[in-house]
């Protein structure tokens, strides 16, 4: 019985370590996932979170959204940061996205993120939700890794 008893405390406490928080970015540390570029703006980084729990971090969302459309099978999580606020996480899926030429993104998509529609709103530029960007990443976004 009371192996019975460890062994169920160490499959819990083996999936308590695996988290679905975005961790902090190290600016000039971290470097992205997908181009290899150290994270220099907060405002346009974002993070992806396996199934397994290893975060990936992302210097841009296109960077992001390129390797989500890759990997979406593996990935449990994707978050990216509020341009309003760099310090806040989004749901990836939630964000409201702008693409404008006012902004200048790491990778040149110029794509910002933002938590309410009413703030992408008072950005000029195109507003597109989750689904919307990954359709644009798809057919625009060409980096080669």
């Amino acid at each position: 019985m009371l192996q019975v008893l460890l062994a169920f405390l160490l499959f819990l406490s083996f999936f308590s370590c695996t988290s679905d928080r975005p961790e902090p970015i190290n600016l000039g540390k971290d470097l992205c996932e997908y181009c290899r570029m150290a994270i220099a703006d907060k405002r346009f980084a974002a993070e992806v979170i396996t199934k397994k729990g290893r975060v990936y971090k992302f210097d841009s969302i296109e960077c992001m959204v390129a390797y989500y459309n890759e990997n979406e099978e593996y990935i449990k999580k994707a978050y990216v940061t509020n341009f309003s606020n760099p310090e806040e996480f989004i749901e990836a899926e939630k964000a409201i996205y702008v693409r404008s030429q006012e902004i200048r993104s790491p990778m040149g998509m110029n794509l910002s993120a933002y938590k309410d529609r009413e703030r992408a709103k008072s950005v000029k530029g195109e507003i597109l939700d989750w689904k919307g960007l990954r359709e644009l990443i798809k057919k625009e976004y060409k980096f080669s890794h």
